[in-house]
């Protein structure tokens, strides 16, 4: 369930309240209070990559906290757009696992500052800061607090004492990086909720059924873009599936 569909779900309700519904939707929207201006804009950001499109109102639970932030819609969005295209050259760095450029963005002492530092250059002398290292941690800080809203949305649209699949444990004993491309490859071919399930819904689905912990999904998937082949466990999948179904028929 993504975000739009619980925002609907929760004011469709008619075992709730106004008074209840506008708590419940005040309680999921409270962490987002608490981010910055960069924060909330890297969040539009990540919904562009992943959708394809900038979203509307009625996409986010937390539009909101952006209207307040920002103003009109059509302003925030903007604003976002702009963001993106200033620091998407060092976001698709960051993401992609590469290293030839470490040495430019995370060295001290350098001279020149290419625009992705922005506004996160807090003193270009300083002894401890390379221009880029603030924004870097921006970065993971953004995802890691993604998936924490991604999980706690997902635990408010089932309830938080619901269990995923009753009666016996399953877990988890394969890698977690195989498990990363397996939720993924599921988003990607839209198999669950007609395409409408976000990432951060579906790798808590997996940990919940499987219990086992993924970590940072964003930021792994943006490692395993730059291996050489970033689909090895999907690919091995099916070639011990066919394996299975050419045994079956010889015997």
């Amino acid at each position: 369930m993504n975000q739009r569909e619980l925002k609907e779900r929760i004011m469709s309700d008619p075992d709730l309240t106004v008074a209840e519904k506008n708590r419940m939707l005040r309680d999921i929207r409270a962490p987002y209070y608490q981010m910055s201006d960069e924060e909330l804009l890297q969040l539009i950001r990540d919904f562009v990559a992943e959708n394809g499109r900038v979203p509307e109102r009625k996409d986010l639970i937390y539009d909101v906290v952006i209207k307040q932030r920002f103003g009109p819609w059509g302003r925030a969005m903007e604003r976002a757009e702009r963001m993106m295209e200033r620091y998407l050259p060092f976001y698709q760095y960051y993401h992609s696992g590469a290293t030839y450029r470490d040495n430019y963005y995370f060295l001290r002492a350098k001279g020149e500052l290419s625009p992705e530092s922005g506004s996160f250059v807090l003193d270009e002398g300083a002894e401890f800061s390379t221009g880029y290292d603030i924004l870097a941690a921006r970065l993971i800080s953004v995802e890691m607090l993604l998936v924490y809203l991604s999980r706690r949305i997902e635990r408010a649209a089932r309830g938080d004492g619901a269990e995923a699949v009753p009666g016996k444990e399953h877990r988890w004993t394969d890698t977690k990086i195989a498990a990363i491309q397996l939720v993924y490859g599921i988003h990607a071919a839209g198999s669950v909720d007609n395409g409408n399930a976000e990432i951060g819904e579906l790798a808590a689905l997996f940990e919940k059924t499987f219990h086992v912990d993924l970590g940072n999904v964003y930021h792994a998937f943006g490692r395993l873009r730059g291996q050489q082949n970033p689909t090895a466990f999907l690919d091995e999948m099916k070639e011990k599936l066919l394996k299975k179904m050419r045994d079956m028929d010889s015997r």
